[in-house]
């Protein structure tokens, strides 16, 4: 029992963690289309390096290939991969001036 409710406080924490870390890429993006070069950067480094160290943790803890923790590892590769792609492609961008 011991072992179930300490996956159910991690899974709890990561919720929380996942959460927050799309809460940063929701001000990476409003700071990407409002031009605020500064704080676009500093939260995108925020989000992809939040997630990578929680990939991490997932890793050291075995659950990363565990199917009960596959939608964990599933939010943070795609907080990841949102920000690169958006990053690459330089959307959104503020509105060109004519």
């Amino acid at each position: 029992m011991a072992k179930r409710s300490r996956y159910r406080e991690m899974e709890s924490l990561m919720t929380k963690i996942i959460l927050g870390e799309a809460l940063v890429f929701v001000l990476y993006l409003v700071c990407a289309g409002l031009g605020l070069t500064v704080l676009k950067v500093i939260s995108a480094i925020v989000a992809i390096l939040g997630s990578l160290l929680c990939l991490g943790w997932l890793i050291i803890t075995g659950e990363f290939s565990r199917r009960r923790s596959l939608w964990m590892v599933t939010g943070f590769i795609a907080i990841v991969l949102c920000v690169l792609v958006s990053l690459l492609l330089g959307y959104p961008g503020p509105a060109p001036t004519v």
